[in-house]
């Protein structure tokens, strides 16, 4: 397939490298991370009982509570603009009731999670995610 089409290009472009250049940087631009993925801490408590999330480049994420190994929401994640994500989760304890989140990086380093245009939570981006006691896990 690729030979195709470097053939196509060496007989019917002008400048075939140039084309082939700008290829390769449309599909480079195309795998970039989304500015909200990586480890994300609670500033404060708030009503979701949540004290991080992981959000996934693969398109998952997942929320966790204070003292708690496994997540207490799933998510699946889409871009919504260059800096907000639209987050479908699920309780893990009850999967039939699925929410609608907007995670909004404002800066590098500090976000808000929405729902119905409710602020619920505010984080602060996090190096490594955060660890777990033994004395704390499931």
């Amino acid at each position: 397939m690729i030979q195709h089409l470097m053939s196509l290009m060496i007989k019917k472009l002008p400048h075939p490298f140039i084309v082939f250049i700008l290829l390769s940087l449309l599909i480079l631009s195309a795998c970039s991370p989304h500015s909200g993925t990586g480890y994300w801490q609670t500033q404060g408590s708030n009503s979701l009982n949540i004290s991080s999330i992981n959000i996934t480049f693969e398109g998952t994420a997942d929320f966790y509570t204070q003292g708690k190994k496994e997540a207490i929401y799933r998510c699946f994640w889409s871009a919504a603009t260059e800096k907000s994500m639209r987050l479908q989760c699920v309780n893990a304890n009850d999967v039939s009731k699925e929410d609608i989140y907007l995670f909004m990086n404002l800066d590098k380093k500090n976000a808000q999670l929405l729902l119905n245009d409710k602020i619920v939570a505010q984080f602060s981006r996090i190096e490594q995610p955060p660890i777990v006691s033994s004395k704390e896990k499931n």
